[in-house]
């Protein structure tokens, strides 16, 4: 697919929840206002081209939110995606490290800001797993957003990119917060009746020791909790009923929402992350900067 139509149709998603190619999570965040780590898990159970799985989506419409998650591209192309819109018309993100198998570029259009995404062929079926860590910027008035990936073909984690925005005195910039969502998103708005399913999962804190399991979410459109988790899926009814039936045996029965928007399913269970994924969260690599070292804020 044309990358400007990718990142226009990401962006479109990200800058209006209410779109109707779209099934949203919103997050109860449970108090958190000032975290600044984010680790996330996304499992999708079904599938077909075209189709944006946001793992998270941050401070939207607020400066510098941001928004990571995996995409269907085509038939033959899946990628991840992170970027971070403007903090104002005049304060602008920069990308200071990337992974060498990472896009990096402005985008326009329904909003601007930096984009970065990695050709990643994720699987159905296999957990996709993600963390985003802000941090003070290499310049005073700048907060440092970084982007991780686990990479299960290297059992490594993989740091995609860092993008370094200006605060412009906005507090949205420094904390990972707002109207935090989850989505699915068929950018393309074709073949709808196709089943597509993904489990969503979040842990938010001020560091990976404390981070802590959001059990509680409302959404719209067709969503609902399966395997401790929750979902979104679209699709035709009767096939998305098949779904649920073909997946019981391993994943449980499907607990799916009402229609309308702010229905609730209840909470799912609050787990713990391993102790030893703490530790591999707080010692992570750092990726090679970008053209020498980082230009000036602005």
């Amino acid at each position: 697919m044309n990358l400007r139509l990718c990142i226009a149709a990401s962006l479109w998603a990200c800058l209006h929840p209410g779109a109707a190619n779209a099934q949203h999570l919103w997050w109860d965040r449970g108090g958190q206002e000032d975290a600044t780590c984010l680790y996330g898990e996304v499992t999708v159970l079904a599938t077909s081209p075209h189709i944006y799985y946001c793992g998270a989506n941050w401070h939207p419409g607020e400066p510098a939110g941001g928004y990571c998650g995996i995409q269907h591209n085509s038939r033959r192309e899946r990628r991840t995606i992170f970027s971070i819109w403007d903090t104002s018309p005049t304060l602008h993100p920069r990308v200071t490290e990337a992974d060498p198998a990472t896009v990096h570029n402005r985008f326009g259009g329904e909003g601007e800001g930096g984009h970065t995404h990695m050709i990643w062929p994720w699987k159905e079926g296999e957990t996709f797993r993600f963390f985003v860590r802000k941090e003070a910027g290499p310049e005073p008035g700048t907060i440092a957003a970084r982007y991780y990936v686990f990479d299960p073909n290297r059992d490594g984690w993989r740091h995609s990119a860092t993008i370094v925005s200006p605060t412009g005195g906005k507090a949205s910039v420094g904390t990972i917060g707002g109207g935090l969502n989850s989505f699915l998103e068929n950018f393309a708005g074709r073949d709808k009746e196709i089943p597509k399913l993904a489990i969503y999962r979040l842990w938010l804190g001020p560091d990976p020791a404390h981070l802590k399991c959001l059990t509680k979410a409302r959404g719209d459109g067709t969503w609902g909790r399966l395997r401790d988790g929750f979902f979104l899926a679209e699709g035709a009814p009767a096939r998305l009923d098949e779904l649920y039936r073909s997946l019981e045996p391993r994943y449980g029965k499907a607990v799916v929402a009402a229609k309308g928007k702010g229905k609730d399913v209840g909470p799912i269970s609050d787990r713990p992350l391993p102790a030893g994924l703490v530790r591999e969260l707080d010692h992570l690599p750092r990726a090679a900067a970008v053209g020498g070292q980082p230009a000036p804020a602005r």
